[in-house]
């Protein structure tokens, strides 16, 4: 099955201007710019996914997604260029999502788009692992209301779950426009993004 036509057109805007990228490496450049791209490549996976009915397989890749987005943040904000070893052998990311997120927020500018991403992600934390893992969030919502092994897992939840990947995407995005050689306008993909999650 494919994505819905708006959805399609979004993906291969971004990943057009993303082939586009262009920078010169540095310590912390090197590390977030592939951070970025590998959370909406999780993105595109989620919506895949569930449109091919794996909804299990989707959940799986909401942690990594949103694990790719903030460690790409806390490199771009938080590590020191000195913390880092060349070749990257010593460097540890927090493993934590909630201590992630919380130096991230410590560090990143009041008008960043952070800011609306944080209290979006802020009460699903803690489900975040058990999706990744099979933990019992993850088997929980395979019953139905009658307890039987049903899979689909609810709709709604579903669909919050596409809207936070439709958002990370466009955060991600968003970051990396400064290195996109792209002819189009960054802003036309953002207001793509503004209209999938009907703001």
């Amino acid at each position: 099955m494919e994505l819905d036509k708006d959805l399609k057109e979004y993906y291969q805007s971004i990943y057009g201007d993303l082939n586009t990228i262009e920078f010169t490496a540095d310590k912390k450049n090197s590390l977030y710019i592939p951070l970025f791209s590998n959370s909406i490549d999780h993105s595109l996976s989620i919506h895949s996914l569930d449109k091919q009915e794996l909804p299990v397989s989707a959940y799986a890749l909401a942690r990594p997604m949103i694990e790719c987005y903030l460690r790409a943040m806390w490199v771009k904000y938080y590590l020191q260029e000195s913390q880092i070893e060349e070749g990257c052998e010593r460097l540890h990311f927090p493993t934590k999502l909630g201590a992630l997120l919380l130096q991230v927020d410590s560090v990143a500018p009041e008008d960043d788009m952070f800011r609306r991403f944080k209290p979006t992600i802020e009460p699903i934390i803690t489900n975040m692992h058990d999706f990744t893992h099979g933990g019992i969030q993850s088997i929980a919502r395979q019953y139905g209301d009658n307890g039987d092994l049903s899979s689909p897992l609810s709709r709604e939840e579903r669909d919050e779950l596409l809207q936070l990947a439709t958002l990370t995407s466009s955060l991600s995005y968003e970051k990396l426009t400064p290195f996109i050689k792209s002819s189009r306008s960054p802003t036309s993909i953002l207001h793509m993004a503004s209209k999938l999650l009907k703001l």
